[in-house]
């Protein structure tokens, strides 16, 4: 999705919340645009023989250069201004018809501010406008939202409110924050971001990263550029509940056999189970250390149960398993991001890591292949130990 930020008045585009804004959204995976549109400096402002450089056309053609070329039509497009900005939307989206999926409006009005300095009311005339097409705004603007605050001395109340109205925006109060601004030290502006990422598909990484960040539960390692999160053992099973919850496509995962701590009814496999009976593609790895494990009856259970859910169970020897190079206790969601378990030599979880990164992937695709070939297919717990022979696991595929 594509954002472009509209700074106000006298204003700059690095500035109050928005390079915080611009930063996490990018973070996203989204692309931001916030570009500085023409401004006065006081002094030149004083000079009555001195043009100002800030007005309606002078923003135009900013807009026209930097911006424009770079919206695609039907694309998705979000606008987020701030004070002057969100008139200067409305000019936008009334020349060039360009439809958005959504616009935010910070600190909002239409007309000429009564309590601004003379100097706005030199810089601001020629954006000033009550008679757009607000029916025609509406339909290129079919979501949208005003923000505003009840101690705004700037826009009052229901200046911003009446902006609401005419462009059947939801309004949300904002109590006791000035002009929403750096002036009231918002230097970052949480809510706007929450709205602008309720516009966006998320991968199923972006959506856990982001989950993890506003619960504000994780106290591990954060790579923005690499794009993996570290976790510690008692977070995995949230991670793990989450994947559960959002997948789309399906999963696969390998375990250990001889695991201590199992239990096929818990809500870790069940909710593998869920997944394939809903028609999800979802595989099952067990890696077969010794074969007397294929007795344990929590492994037994485990193969019945998940065989009946629709999973498609695989055993392989854990000698042929050591060849491929993998990591012992890991898995792929959504072909979007890998889950890796990293265990100390006495089996223990020590941490653990989601990782999106391309090559991450692409590696774990090529383990999960190697191990499909070379694994074979279960689909009777009945015909196990008929199929196992003393040099390896030789299950045929059972058709």
């Amino acid at each position: 999705m594509k954002f472009v930020i509209f700074h106000g008045s006298l204003g700059s585009s690095n500035g109050n919340w928005f390079p915080n804004l611009k930063s996490k959204l990018e973070y996203m995976g989204q692309t931001v645009y916030c570009p500085q549109y023409p401004v006065d400096d006081e002094n030149t402002l004083k000079k009555s023989d001195k043009k100002n450089i800030q007005n309606l056309d002078s923003w135009m053609k900013t807009f026209e250069r930097e911006v424009l070329p770079h919206l695609k039509r039907r694309e998705k497009i979000c606008f987020v201004g701030h004070s002057l900005g969100n008139v200067f939307i409305l000019h936008i989206i009334e020349k060039y018809k360009i439809k958005v999926d959504c616009a935010i409006f910070v600190s909002p009005c239409l007309d000429r501010l009564p309590n601004a300095d003379w100097k706005y009311d030199k810089v601001n005339t020629t954006f000033y406008k009550t008679d757009f097409d607000y029916e025609m705004l509406q339909k290129y603007i079919p979501v949208s939202y005003v923000l505003y605050s009840d101690t705004d001395p700037y826009i009052e109340p229901h200046r911003a409110l009446h902006f609401a109205k005419v462009l059947g925006s939801s309004h949300i109060m904002v109590k006791r924050a000035g002009h929403l601004n750096a002036d009231v030290n918002m230097n970052e502006f949480p809510l706007v971001y929450e709205l602008c990422v309720t516009r966006l598909d998320l991968t199923l990484y972006q959506k856990y990263s982001y989950k993890r960040k506003i619960e504000d539960t994780i106290q591990s390692l954060r790579h923005a550029d690499s794009k993996y999160i570290v976790m510690t053992p008692d977070q995995l099973n949230d991670e793990a509940t989450f994947h559960f919850m959002h997948l789309n496509k399906g999963g696969f995962a390998a375990f250990m056999s001889n695991s201590d701590k199992w239990d096929p009814e818990d809500e870790y496999f069940k909710g593998g189970r869920k997944l394939a009976g809903k028609g999800l593609d979802f595989s099952r790895v067990f890696v077969v250390v010794n074969k007397q494990d294929l007795k344990r009856p929590v492994l037994r259970k485990q193969i019945e149960l998940d065989i009946k859910g629709g999973i498609k169970v695989y055993l392989i020897d854990y000698k042929v398993y050591q060849t491929i190079g993998c990591e012992d206790d890991w898995g792929i969601w959504d072909n979007e991001y890998v889950c890796i378990q990293h265990r100390n030599k006495e089996g223990k979880v020590t941490d653990g890591m989601i990782d999106a990164r391309v090559k991450t992937l692409l590696t774990a695709q090529n383990w999960r292949d190697r191990i499909i070939r070379l694994a074979k297919r279960a689909k009777d717990i009945k015909k196990i130990d008929e199929y196992y022979v003393k040099n390896g696991i030789e299950f045929e595929i059972i058709e």
